[in-house]
């Protein structure tokens, strides 16, 4: 979704799950840099989030997904930097095709949903949305 300041953004993001309960948590290679998030991206015009959450998670890391249900809308506003969006999360599954990271996620890592609350550097939205979800 960028670094744009200064302006709302809205944008889709995905909770991937595979058959065996994993989620799928992608690091952050741009800003904000280094941190867990549930991949996604930005909205563009003329495009349901629904539509944006499925381009944007084979655009960045090349796997297709079916969105399953929408979680929930989740408007994040962070004064100190100037950032509004407005996110659309949704739970998915994993359909097919190859992990391929680009520079917006430069790793990823499949993890129980129990085990998230253990890591370091989670992004702002992933405890609450993943709570939300009913995964733990």
């Amino acid at each position: 979704m960028g670094g744009e300041q200064n302006v709302v953004r809205a944008g889709a993001a995905a909770i991937i799950q595979k058959e065996d309960g994993k989620i799928l948590l992608g690091r952050r290679g741009v800003f904000p840099k280094g941190i867990w998030v549930f991949p996604g991206g930005g909205i563009e015009y003329g495009e349901s989030s629904e539509q944006t959450v499925v381009r944007e998670i084979r655009e960045e890391i090349g796997i297709e997904i079916k969105p399953v249900r929408l979680i929930k809308v989740f408007e994040m506003i962070l004064p100190k930097i100037n950032t509004h969006r407005i996110i659309f999360f949704y739970l998915a599954e994993l359909i097919g095709g190859e992990i391929e990271l680009t520079s917006d996620i430069d790793e990823i890592k499949w993890v129980l949903p129990s085990e998230v609350p253990e890591l370091e550097n989670l992004g702002d939205t992933v405890m609450p949305i993943l709570k939300e979800s009913g995964l733990i």
